[in-house]
């Protein structure tokens, strides 16, 4: 279409300046080159990301707060892997301020409880995945041993919420 557009219908705006034409600009200008329908794709391919984890969030008859840490990990291992991709490259500054914001966020979860508890009360991922996946009293004195002063024991964390929940409750 953009090919023929010209021919057919002339420029697609023309700029005037003191009631006079000053220039032209035909259709053919916003044709895509390979190299920019390959950029397309590229940034379709990491926004498609983001839009899986979002549907994770969309059911209006099921519960979804369980799912909010497991996705936000999601999100972020998919982007650090395309960060750490040379087919990505060049947005490698875009992910990396995408993925400061995710951790800004995800850091917010440790304190709210309620998110902790609503993965531990879940039948599929229980404590046994807090541990493989933010890791237990090993994790933590490896973490210690790297430097990290602040590291923590996730697993006994969320059995001390489920604890404290439960103790509440009853």
């Amino acid at each position: 279409f953009i090919r023929s557009a010209d021919g057919l219908f002339g420029p697609i705006t023309t700029l005037r300046s003191e009631h006079r034409v000053t220039k032209c600009i035909p259709w053919s200008v916003f044709e895509l080159s390979d190299l920019d329908w390959a950029t397309v794709l590229d940034t379709w391919t990491i926004l498609e990301d983001s839009n899986r984890v979002l549907h994770h969030f969309s059911e209006d008859k099921c519960p979804s707060l369980y799912r909010a840490l497991p996705a936000i990990e999601e999100l972020q291992t998919a982007w650090e892997k395309k960060r750490n991709s040379t087919r990505f490259a060049k947005y490698s500054d875009g992910l990396d301020n995408a993925l400061a914001k995710i951790k800004k966020y995800y850091t917010k979860f440790d304190d709210k409880p309620v998110y902790v508890l609503a993965l531990v009360l879940h039948p599929y991922y229980s404590l046994d995945y807090i541990k493989m996946a933010w890791g237990g009293a090993d994790e933590q004195a490896q973490e210690k041993a790297a430097g990290n002063r602040y590291a923590k024991n996730w697993q006994d964390k969320a059995h001390q919420i489920l604890e404290k929940t439960v103790c509440y409750v009853l």
